[in-house]
C-alpha cells in the first residue's frame, strides 16, 4: 500500500457526485482519520471487508433526516413507507413479505418511523434559525477533493450544505441535546469542523461551520432543535489533532512507520482486583 493508491481521482469540486460514489472514491476522509486513530490498518480493512447485508438495518434514521431536510427528492426516490400489516394472521405476514420484496431497492420506513421523521422535520422548520439554514441558498451534499500540501495525500469531504455566505451546515441527530458536547468528543466533531472548513476554503472563501442539532428523544411532546457552533479553541485543537492524524497515517501508508500492536486496556475492576491481590500478598 502506498500514497499513490489514494490519488486516483482528480482534485476538484463535484456538485452532482452521489453519496455512494463519494464513499467509494479514493481519498482520506474524516471517517478514515477516525478509523486510523483506532487502528492504522482499519481503513483498508473497512474498504475490503465483506458486509453481511442481512445483519444491518436498511433504514438509517440519520440518512432519512438528511434527505427530508436537504434532498426531499431523494426521500421520495430512496425511501418508502410500509403500511401496518396484521402480523397475527398468515395473510398479514404474507402481505408484509410481498411488500418488502417489491420494495427491496428502497429503504423502508415503518409508519411509526415516518411519523417521527415528519414531526422532527416540522420541529426543525419551526425553529427560526434552523429554518433559515434549511431554506438558504447553497449546495447540498457537494463533494470536495484536495491534495494535502504536507503529505501529498488526496483528501476529501462532503458537507451537508454549503451556503453562499461561507457557512457550512452539518445536521446531527442526538439522543439528548443537553449532552451534545459529549457527542462532539465521542464522535470527534471537533475534528470534522476544521477538516471540512479547511478543505472547502481551498476552493472558496474562508469557511465556518454550524451544527443543526435535532434531538431524537421526545421531550414534553416535542423534538428539541438547536443551532450550535464550536468554541474557537476547540476548533484549533481539532485542527492540530487532524494534522497529527494525517501525518501518522501518511507515514503508515509509505511504510516509514511500522505501527505497534495495540495494547489492550484493562478495566478498572481488573486493576482493583490485582491491587487487592498484591496487597494481601504483602
Amino acid at each position: 500500500m502506498n500514497v499513490e493508491d489514494l490519488t486516483k481521482i482528480d482534485v476538484g469540486f463535484y456538485e452532482n457526485m452521489t453519496n455512494d460514489v463519494y464513499h467509494k472514491s479514493s481519498g482520506v476522509s474524516k471517517s478514515v482519520l477516525d478509523m486510523s486513530v483506532v487502528d492504522l490498518y482499519k481503513p483498508e480493512w473497512s474498504r475490503v471487508c465483506p458486509i453481511d447485508s442481512d445483519k444491518i438495518k436498511t433504514f438509517n434514521f440519520g440518512d432519512a433526516m438528511h434527505a427530508i431536510c436537504l434532498e426531499p427528492h431523494r426521500l421520495k426516490a430512496d425511501f418508502t413507507v410500509m403500511p401496518d400489516f396484521n402480523l397475527r394472521t398468515n395473510s398479514g405476514k404474507q402481505e408484509k413479505k410481498e411488500f418488502e420484496e417489491y420494495h427491496k431497492d428502497f429503504k423502508i420506513l415503518t409508519d411509526k418511523e415516518h411519523k417521527k421523521l415528519c414531526l422532527m422535520y416540522e420541529s426543525v422548520m419551526s425553529h427560526p434559525k434552523a429554518r433559515a439554514l434549511i431554506e438558504a441558498d447553497g449546495i447540498a451534499e457537494g463533494s470536495y477533493f484536495w491534495k494535502d500540501d504536507e503529505t501529498g495525500l488526496l483528501c476529501k469531504c462532503r458537507p451537508d450544505k454549503n451556503l453562499s455566505n461561507g457557512l457550512l451546515v452539518d445536521i446531527k441527530t442526538t439522543p439528548d441535546i443537553k449532552t451534545f458536547n459529549q457527542s462532539v468528543d465521542d464522535y470527534r466533531y471537533y475534528v470534522q469542523d476544521p477538516w471540512y472548513c479547511d478543505g472547502v476554503k481551498r476552493f472558496e472563501c474562508e469557511q465556518r461551520m454550524e451544527f443543526l442539532v435535532i434531538q431524537k428523544n421526545i421531550e414534553l411532546g416535542r423534538y428539541p432543535v438547536e443551532v450550535i457552533s464550536l468554541p474557537s479553541e476547540v476548533i484549533e485543537y481539532g485542527r492540530d489533532v487532524y494534522r497529527d492524524n494525517l501525518n501518522q497515517y501518511a507515514e503508515f501508508l509509505e511504510q516509514k512507520k511500522e505501527p505497534k500492536t495495540k495494547e489492550l486496556e484493562m478495566s478498572f475492576r481488573f486493576y482493583q482486583k490485582s491491587n487487592e491481590y498484591y496487597g494481601d500478598a504483602i
